[in-house]
């Protein structure tokens, strides 16, 4: 799809941490057209506003118009969850984690308003799947995708959800089924990443046939994650384990470096990817974006 260029409509703080952006026209329409959900990668732009793509930075000029190379395209791609989208209203929502000017992504939020552009370059993924039983965990960094799953499961799905926070203030009122729990872990303000409430939550929580696992954080804690249910016998099929970030690398970094720490065989295994990287690396939709722009 060519890269398409989205303008805010409302911009409202959830919590103290979390900012929702909501976008709206016909560019959104188009992308909700296309399908490519739960994910999308936004391009965000240059400190001038720019985005190095002719469609975004002149639409008037066509998507063909000669350019020159641009290293650094890949560097201003985040790929997230969509909280949540309006087809009939032609409206979309972004939640992003707010923590100052530390990411692109966070920097580009906190000076949203309405009438704010975002550039968007494709999107992708598979949702999750059916099950009798639901496991979901994640930090703050998940806590959209783990929205949007709740919003969408079956109105007699049955499950918990783990939640981990940096305390109270972070919570949300989340829609989900009767039958699904939430369960708040709050780190009552030690770093993200450096404790094992969620490691520990998954590992006790009580197994029941039909069970399907996903989860989403800090690296070394969905690879602990990972490595306790497959120990209690969950098989790869039934599990959608991804690492959002990882201590002390940057999101394409960690991409680049380990692939979000995918289990390969887990994939290979299970139809239901839900493939959010929350700021994370380059998909095919961008290279091939990037590709095009070369070719110039």
């Amino acid at each position: 799809m060519p890269a398409l260029l989205f303008t805010a409509v409302s911009v409202d703080d959830i919590t103290p941490h979390m900012r929702r952006v909501t976008f709206a026209g016909e560019p959104v329409a188009a992308y909700i057209a296309t399908g490519q959900f739960p994910n999308i990668k936004m391009l965000l732009p240059r400190a001038d506003g720019t985005y190095g793509v002719p469609e975004l930075d002149d639409p008037s000029c066509g998507a063909d118009t000669p350019i020159r190379t641009m290293p650094e395209l890949h560097e201003r791609v985040r790929t997230y969850t969509v909280r949540r989208f309006d087809a009939a209203e032609s409206t979309l929502s972004i939640d992003f984690v707010m923590h100052g000017d530390e990411g692109l992504a966070s920097a580009w939020a906190a000076r949203a308003r309405v009438g704010s552009t975002l550039g968007i370059a494709g999107g992708g993924g598979k949702s999750i799947g059916l099950a009798a039983d639901y496991l979901i965990a994640g930090d703050e960094t998940a806590l959209p995708a783990i929205g949007n799953i709740l919003e969408n499961l079956p109105a007699d799905a049955r499950g918990t959800a783990y939640v981990e926070v940096c305390d109270d203030s972070a919570r949300q009122e989340l829609t989900r089924p009767a039958g699904v729990e939430v369960k708040w872990l709050s780190r009552e303000g030690a770093e993200a990443g450096t404790g094992t409430l969620l490691v520990d939550a998954v590992a006790a929580h009580p197994l029941v046939d039909g069970v399907f696992a996903w989860a989403a954080a800090e690296s070394a804690q969905v690879l602990a994650i990972r490595k306790g249910l497959r120990k209690r016998g969950v098989e790869r099929r039934s599990m959608l384990v991804i690492g959002y970030w990882r201590r002390g690398l940057t999101e394409n970094g960690y991409a680049k470096k380990s692939n979000h720490d995918r289990d390969l065989k887990e994939f290979d295994d299970h139809t239901h990817e839900h493939g959010h990287d929350h700021g994370h690396g380059v998909g095919t939709k961008v290279l091939g974006l990037a590709a095009r722009l070369r070719r110039h």
